[in-house]
């Protein structure tokens, strides 16, 4: 039943036109983190910089900032295009329960957040290529790209609660996924302590192997354990809000109501007889 779901679900993107949104910004993430070098006066410029800092810098740019607008925007809208047009009343009267239906929904989100990070390797690697950088090896290509789509996966994780939260609620999804920008944004602050480890966000690129000293200023060492406690957090409270879908007053169908007493037309069943 539920791979049948989320095959229904992969097959309905064919019409999802919001995915460029996702296509274009994880396309410009490494072109302009390799933009901004250029852009720079040549005293700060990075004389250095080669693949080693691309592939860092698009991790860093998309779990900062791309990927979280794209998931939320894209994940949101498979819920809110449902609902905008009535139809998940019309699905729900399927022996199907909501919460399986906004799960696969959710399933289909994270198989995309994998496709969007093997995607942006392959920008990336275009990107570096183009601007000629030196310092592709094979094992820099493994490491680099294996991050990237780590990177991805836990993002997604992270954004699960905001996809459901805010695709429940008639086109929000568009002011969620800026909320969530802001969520990812708030890794700058979190320089040490629990928060540097234990905040989702700060989670999701521990758990993914990347060092933040050299982008949020941490000033202490990550906690593997802390990290995987905030990703569970997540994870709960994903579990949580599909389990109170299901009493979602707006998705349910309409029941006919019952009549009181009898009909007007069967008040007196002779009078409807052609009198003799």
């Amino acid at each position: 039943m539920i791979w049948n779901l989320i095959r229904a679900e992969w097959l309905k993107m064919r019409r999802c036109q919001i995915l460029l949104v996702g296509i274009v910004a994880l396309a410009l993430c490494p072109v302009v983190q390799y933009g901004t070098q250029l852009i720079m006066a040549p005293e700060y410029r990075d004389a250095n910089y080669d693949f080693t800092h691309l592939f860092a810098n698009v991790v860093w740019g998309n779990s900062q900032m791309f990927l979280p607008i794209s998931l939320v925007m894209i994940g949101g809208w498979f819920i809110d295009r449902e609902m905008a047009g009535d139809i998940l009343k019309n699905i729900v009267t399927v022996p199907v329960s909501m919460p399986k239906l906004l799960g696969a929904k959710l399933l289909v989100t994270g198989l995309l957040s994998l496709v969007f990070g093997i995607y942006s390797v392959c920008v990336t690697l275009l990107t570096g290529s183009v601007a000629g950088l030196p310092g592709l090896t094979p094992e820099l290509l493994f490491s680099g790209s294996t991050q990237i789509i780590k990177a991805a996966f836990t993002t997604y994780l992270v954004c699960m609660p905001m996809i459901l939260v805010f695709g429940q609620f008639r086109g929000a999804y568009l002011g969620g996924s800026i909320f969530t920008f802001f969520l990812g944004y708030s890794m700058l602050f979190f320089k040490g302590g629990v928060l540097l480890s234990a905040y989702p966000f700060s989670s999701a690129l521990i758990l993914a192997g990347f060092d933040m000293s050299k982008y949020n200023g941490a000033t202490s060492s990550p906690n593997i354990l802390l990290a995987m406690a905030g990703i569970m957090s997540v994870i709960v409270f994903t579990i949580f809000l599909l389990t109170i879908s299901g009493r979602h007053s707006d998705l349910k169908p309409h029941q006919p109501k019952k009549s009181k007493g009898r009909r007007r037309g069967a008040r007196n069943p002779g009078r409807t007889q052609k009198r003799g």
